[in-house]
């Protein structure tokens, strides 16, 4: 997990309140019972969403998170027979849900900010030609985000969005053929990563 980073989770929700003006009516062009659908790809992580809008200006988000890999090297004996020397294997969940608020200034441009929980789950494995080893872990904690969308059409919204998170997680690993067992537990934080958006509203 990645260093604890408890400033930039911080200041998301400060950020978003200073970045609407409380005095001016929000308006925006969605509509209560309205679902969208939101497409994320970022440097850290990619990710499909769902918004069900419950007023013109605020939505429940429901958004998965997956990743992983899978690799195996080999090496030529002297007779050129490839011959296997390992593998690894990563394979990573996460599950986000919250509450997000939408504010209008420009025809086409909206403003948001989310907040909410997360839970995920994380699996790897490896092995060598002296054992192997499987690591299982879950994950619980808060994350926000703050972005803008620039509706291309009243169907189509591309923009960008800064996101971080503050988790508790723990993790069992087993080591064979020894069978031995290690526990680990772990509090910490994303910095905020940026990320391009595409969604689809409906």
């Amino acid at each position: 997990m990645r260093t604890l980073s408890l400033l930039p989770v911080a200041a998301l929700i400060p950020l978003s309140l200073f970045a609407q003006d409380s005095t001016a009516k929000p308006r925006t062009p969605f509509r209560r019972g309205q679902w969208a659908t939101q497409f994320t790809v970022g440097s850290t992580f990619g990710s499909l969403g769902f918004l069900k809008f419950r007023s013109p200006t605020r939505a429940l988000v429901l958004d998965v998170l997956l990743s992983g890999f899978h690799s195996e090297n080999s090496v030529d004996d002297s007779a050129g027979n490839p011959q296997f020397t390992g593998l690894s294997s990563v394979a990573d969940a996460e599950l986000r849900f919250g509450w997000r608020r939408y504010s209008g200034g420009e025809p086409k441009i909206v403003t948001h900010y989310t907040f909410g929980f997360l839970a995920g789950f994380d699996h790897s494995a490896g092995s060598a030609s002296g054992g192997s080893s499987q690591t299982n872990g879950w994950s619980w904690g808060l994350f926000g985000d703050l972005g803008a969308t620039y509706l291309v059409t009243p169907k189509l919204g591309l923009g960008a969005m800064a996101s971080g998170s503050l988790a508790y997680s723990t993790s069992t690993t087993e080591v064979q053929p020894s069978g031995g067992k290690g526990h680990r537990w772990q509090l910490g934080g994303s910095a905020v990563s940026a990320s391009l958006v595409a969604t689809l509203f409906f």
